[in-house]
């Protein structure tokens, strides 16, 4: 006797069910993308250096590679540049061999110690004085030199707002064509476009400047969506 109250109630679901996927079939829509790209002068620079040194003792060797990074310290201190924008990482301890030679036993050059260190530079105008006064101090390899802005997150933001409108704008276009109008946005799936910032600067004199040095260039902050629209 209780089982008639159960099947009603799946009688009642099935149709509700059914009236939904209906509706989601009979939506009109139109599918585009749009592409947004905002041009930025970078503010800020990091830097990120190695010291290394060989040497058959390994005490010696972290003993010269710790004065490398204590020299790269002093100059940051120099520049007046904060101790939280200064990250020195792990010792790393390896031994280094010579050349292989068929037939014969790889000789042991000695034990490397590697340390790296990541500096971050506000007042970008001393970015080349930097550069050659941390070369001085003994940077065994500067892996890498990083551009970007402290209002990244901004600049995304306004990225993100030109790709939606360019989307919209795309919809419009087609939807016209058709005969028919947008009504609203459906979906929004953001495309995972990773923004690699790359540095960009050029020679000063090249642009009819006077004398050498660098006169920096922009970064690209960039974005994508895709977007389906509802029209009629």
């Amino acid at each position: 006797m209780f089982k008639k109250p159960f099947t009603l109630g799946l009688i009642f679901l099935t149709c509700a069910i059914s009236g939904v996927a209906q509706t989601e079939k009979d939506r009109r829509v139109v599918a585009v993308s749009g592409q947004a790209e905002v041009m930025v002068v970078p503010d800020e620079v990091v830097f990120k250096l190695e010291s290394e040194n060989v040497n058959l003792d390994v005490i010696k060797a972290k003993a010269e590679t710790d004065t490398d990074v204590k020299k790269i310290v002093a100059v940051t201190r120099n520049y007046k540049i904060d101790p939280q924008n200064i990250q020195t990482g792990y010792i790393r301890i390896s031994e280094r061999y010579g050349e292989y030679v068929t037939g014969k036993p790889r000789d042991f050059k000695g034990y490397a110690v590697t340390q790296n260190t990541t500096i971050l530079l506000k007042n970008i105008d001393r970015f080349e004085s930097l550069l050659a006064d941390l070369v001085k101090a003994g940077v065994s390899d500067l892996s890498g030199v990083t551009f970007r802005s402290s209002q990244m997150r901004t600049y995304m933001d306004q990225a993100r707002a030109l790709a939606m409108k360019a989307a919209k704008e795309k919809a419009e276009a087609l939807a016209k064509e058709l005969g028919l109008r947008v009504i609203k946005a459906y979906t929004v799936i953001e495309d995972d476009q990773r923004n690699p910032i790359v540095p960009m600067y050029r020679q000063a004199n090249s642009a009819g400047q006077e004398g050498g040095g660098f006169a920096l260039g922009e970064i690209v902050v960039r974005t994508g969506v895709r977007v389906i629209f509802e029209v009629q």
